[in-house]
């Protein structure tokens, strides 16, 4: 089957492209993930409209509501931003892990979301600095949280009309710091199970702990917040022993569970890593004790590099 490329000028000829085509066209970024799907005959698109030549969907810019990321912004541009590094940096610490420098030079944030492979390592950043995704058609724009714009392996709510323009984050709170961890087979694989943390200071109680974010990646069929865990981590103080002896309660994970796993098996294991990732990202910002490679093997059978 050919596929015709088409090279728009301008946002709003890209727009009137995807409106023409809708299921028959495909917007391709950095093309790292879609060429090798068309190589594999897993998608056959009559059509790619590459966003590349378009200036609107790049650019990391603040204004008073957050910082605006521009869709086909690199990954080695978000680990070279003096703005993310300083106020979000959570997010390079991502960017770095990304696979190989060859794809972290061509492979975008926009590409990267929309794609949502299980295991990508932004997803679990963005989703701790409370992300939103702009999302606009000819006739409309339209914002979607991060949280709710993973619908499922390979799906988000992008429309086929749609193209995803940028991505918001709000201002972090004063004092506020991130870390990204992740567990993969080597350093260039998705991530097993990615944990990104962001802890928020409690202003008004020395040393206490206001809000606790943790995006989780690789151990859900989406990725998610751990909104449990984050609420029993909540009001923590640091110094102090973490809410259970392995770190983050069984219980907390809510979620995070991989699909079609039988009890006992692989499903608990994806339950077990979690909590050890998890631990391992929040004691880190905690200052509590991480576990060493010796408990994680005990815990969860996977070992640390």
């Amino acid at each position: 089957m050919e596929c015709k490329l088409i090279r728009p000028a301008s946002l709003e000829e890209a727009l009137a492209a995807r409106e023409e085509y809708t299921h028959d066209a495909l917007p391709i970024a950095g093309g790292q993930s879609l060429l090798v799907m068309m190589r594999n005959r897993l998608v056959s698109p009559g059509a790619l409209i590459d966003l590349e030549p378009i200036e609107g969907l790049r650019g990391i810019a603040v204004h008073s509501a957050g910082i605006s990321i521009g869709a086909m912004n690199t990954c080695n541009q978000l680990i070279a931003s003096p703005l993310l590094g300083e106020t979000a940096g959570v997010l390079p610490a991502a960017a770095r892990q990304v696979s190989s420098t060859a794809v972290r030079n061509l492979g975008t944030i926009g590409g990267n979301i929309c794609h949502n492979e299980p295991g990508a390592d932004l997803p679990p950043a963005l989703l701790a600095l409370n992300g939103r995704a702009v999302l606009r058609r000819r006739a409309e724009a339209r914002e979607v949280p991060l949280s709710e714009f993973f619908t499922s392996y390979f799906e988000t709510a992008l429309e086929p009309d749609e193209i995803l323009c940028r991505i918001e984050i709000e201002h972090a709170p004063a004092g506020a710091a991130g870390v990204y961890l992740k567990h993969a087979i080597s350093p260039e694989d998705l991530a097993i199970v990615g944990v990104a943390a962001v802890v928020v200071p409690d202003g008004e109680r020395a040393g206490g702990v206001a809000e606790v974010r943790i995006g989780i990646g690789g151990a859900a069929p989406v990725p998610l917040r751990a909104t449990r865990a984050e609420a029993a981590l909540k009001g923590a103080v640091p110094g102090l022993r973490p809410p259970c002896k392995r770190g983050v309660p069984p219980q907390n994970g809510g979620g995070v569970r991989p699909p079609g796993a039988a009890p006992g098996g692989e499903a608990d294991r994806g339950e077990r890593s979690w909590r050890c990732v998890s631990s391992r990202s929040t004691a880190s910002r905690f200052r509590w004790k991480p576990r060493t490679r010796r408990s994680c093997w005990t815990c969860c059978g996977n070992g640390w590099p």
